[in-house]
């Protein structure tokens, strides 16, 4: 049994199906298939190749890119309540956005916007407090917001 064998590629890339793993799993399936009709396209005749492309579930580069942008909004609507756990940890602001190729600051104004973002749709499950008592909080190195 091949590791895509069970993968529903277009109900995961239509959002019918699919969490991180199935994304992840399109997007190197994809990877997977290119490279292979990389290698036909240079050697038509190439049984190997032949092969592997019969085995595997048809998913194409949109196929690829619609499931790379589910996953980039996936992960980044989560970032938020990493970030916070990090604070809880202990982090500094300029650590985390070090962490995320950034600023503390603009780590930090990220942070404030997601929060607000939660807050405005789902306040009832939204833990306000707890996300907000991070913001100014000290990090391991005194630093504030």
């Amino acid at each position: 049994m091949g590791q895509y064998d069970e993968l529903d590629v277009t109900a995961v890339v239509q959002g019918r199906a699919g969490d991180e793993r199935e994304l992840l799993a399109v997007w190197n399936l994809a990877h997977e298939r290119g490279t292979w009709e990389g290698i036909l396209r240079k050697d038509p005749d190439n049984t190997v190749a032949q092969g592997a492309l019969e085995q595997l579930p048809a998913a194409g580069p949109l196929e690829a890119l619609a499931a790379n942008a589910r996953l980039v909004d996936l992960l980044t609507g989560r970032r938020w309540y990493v970030m916070r756990d990090a604070r809880e940890a202990g982090a500094t602001w300029a650590e985390i956005g070090q962490a995320l190729g950034m600023t503390k600051q603009g780590a930090a104004d990220w942070y404030r916007r997601a929060i607000a973002k939660q807050e405005q749709y789902v306040g009832d499950l939204h833990d306000t407090a707890r996300a907000r008592a991070v913001v100014e909080q000290k990090g391991t190195a005194g630093e504030a917001a």
